[in-house]
């Protein structure tokens, strides 16, 4: 989250994403960086025990998410 948050301070379009029992600690680092309304991404828990295929499919679901948090249209 706060790569995500300093990044796009400076003017750089990033995306950060955490797993679903993140979300509140994500949240606060956002409120605790001065970013409250930071955009980010939720995937399911866990992420460590995927498969490279099961990775690769998270990331194809994701990516219209990501696409329109970074202003990009498909």
């Amino acid at each position: 989250m706060a790569d995500g948050i300093l990044l796009e301070r400076n003017g750089i379009p990033a995306v950060s994403i955490c797993t679903e029992p993140f979300r509140i600690p994500a949240d606060a680092m956002a409120k605790a960086y001065g970013f409250p309304g930071f955009q980010y991404l939720l995937t399911p828990h866990p992420v460590a025990s995927l498969t490279l295929a099961e990775v690769r499919q998270r990331v194809v679901e994701m990516t219209p998410r990501i696409l329109a948090i970074l202003g990009v249209e498909e």
